[in-house]
């Protein structure tokens, strides 16, 4: 494919998504260092005897340029055992890509062209600056466009009726004016003082949430030797500071590793990742040095803790009876966000409303009751008190039908998905996984 490439001349469009710059991004993560420094070739899972690689992973997370955390990780877990069901189920339904395709959509990938064209001395550097052959990219590039091309030959299927098209109208047209009420644990009045013990007992459970990192200058260790760089995590793992660390100059580095240093902590004091292929290894010089803040110091924090624990025990119930001294049209102690004129489907990206609360918020006054959602508090629940309606607004109908069109498509897909999960074997690697 390598020739027909570099002889390939001519003027493509590029399929959106397929191919970004942030594919060739790095990003910082804690735990990354299996990735780093194992084989590519390792395997998170296998579906169906298919490899999912930590390559694979690693590409996917880069894209999110996010923090990992523990649901991110199954996501893209999720989303790459998704994609190998695709790939198998287009194949067997006899979904092709040409090599021609491939060769498409590189050739117009501004990251391997050098005055406006494709060339062929840049593809393979930036790749190979990537950790990717060819080879592997381009095998990756062929999978995404079979399972665009069969995702499409599915959800072309989708269809709106005109019962559906009316009622998505009526709710689209429709223009809402009332109060919102945020009911989150602040708003919770509880006159509760924990006794001494109940301070004590929950410091110490809770000890290391208290804990106060000294400050400290952050060092670093660069390397393009993979097994240097592996000596260096271990030493400082096992609490050593190997020789040949480097200050962390902020003014010349900020703009690069500032949010990874930033991640830095207690819980995480190294943290290791590459550009390139350079590997730079973080940590605080006097890492084991952070201390734990006494009691006497941390008790208002701990108290807060305690009670901000018993209002959201008590969060749902104090809701729900704001909620029915609502409906009995009885004053309540909560203060409003007042909303006019906002769209049905506007409130609904606020709040999950079903489909049974819809024809009531459009046709009666009766207030609508939805939660928990995560809050900066911790948990929250909405109340909609709708005012008055009025059906000024007068969305296109080409744009409703799309949307409906759209919301069936993916219906569509998580059917599929679903179906071929329960008839595919599915292997983790909790091992593997675990330490990413």
């Amino acid at each position: 494919m390598f020739e027909f490439i570099r002889k390939h001349k001519e003027t493509f469009a590029i399929l959106s998504g397929i191919v970004t710059a942030a594919f060739f991004l790095w990003n910082f993560a804690a735990g990354n260092i299996t990735s780093l420094f194992h084989s590519s070739e390792n395997c998170i899972a296998k579906v169906n005897g298919d490899c999912v690689s930590i390559s694979d992973f690693r590409r996917v997370a880069m894209r999110t340029n996010q923090q990992m955390t523990p649901m991110l990780k199954q996501e893209i877990l999720n989303s790459l055992i998704d994609d190998d069901l695709l790939y198998e189920q287009a194949k067997k339904e006899g979904f092709l890509v040409s090599d021609k395709e491939v060769a498409d959509i590189i050739s117009k990938d501004p990251s391997f062209q050098v005055d406006g064209k494709f060339n062929f001395e840049r593809y393979k550097a930036v790749l190979a600056e990537a950790g990717y052959t060819p080879e592997t990219y381009e095998s990756y590039i062929k999978k995404q466009l079979t399972i665009q091309k069969y995702t499409l030959f599915i959800t072309n299927a989708s269809y709106v009726s005109d019962i559906e098209l009316n009622a998505a109208n009526m709710i689209n047209n429709t223009l809402l004016s009332g109060k919102a009420y945020i009911i989150d644990p602040n708003s919770v009045n509880i006159n509760y003082t924990p006794t001494e013990q109940e301070i004590e007992d929950y410091y110490n459970k809770h000890k290391d949430e208290f804990r106060v990192v000294n400050p400290s200058s952050i060092i670093y260790w660069e390397t393009t030797d993979k097994n240097k760089a592996r000596e260096i995590y271990m030493a400082l793992k096992s609490g050593k500071i190997p020789p040949g660390f480097k200050p962390f100059d902020e003014k010349t580095m900020s703009k690069t590793f500032g949010a990874v240093v930033k991640a830095l902590n207690p819980q995480n004091p190294v943290l290791v990742g590459n550009v390139g292929n350079n590997i730079y290894i973080f940590t605080y010089q006097n890492t084991k040095n952070s201390t734990i803040m006494p009691l006497s110091q941390a008790k208002n924090l701990v108290i807060q803790d305690i009670v901000m624990e018993k209002k959201i025990m008590a969060l749902k119930s104090f809701a729900k009876n704001i909620y029915n001294s609502l409906k009995a049209k009885k004053p309540v102690n909560i203060k409003p966000v007042a909303f006019n004129n906002l769209p049905l489907s506007r409130i609904s990206t606020m709040v999950d409303i079903k489909s049974s609360d819809i024809v009531p918020m459009i046709t009666e006054k009766t207030p609508a009751f939805f939660g928990p959602y995560v809050s900066t508090s911790g948990s929250a629940y909405v109340i909609i008190e709708v005012d008055s309606r009025s059906t000024e607004n007068q969305q296109n109908p080409e744009k409703t039908f799309a949307q409906l069109i759209s919301l069936k498509a993916n219906v569509l897909m998580n059917y599929l998905i679903k179906d071929l999960r329960a008839h595919a074997k599915i292997d983790i690697n909790k091992s593997l996984y675990n330490n990413l």
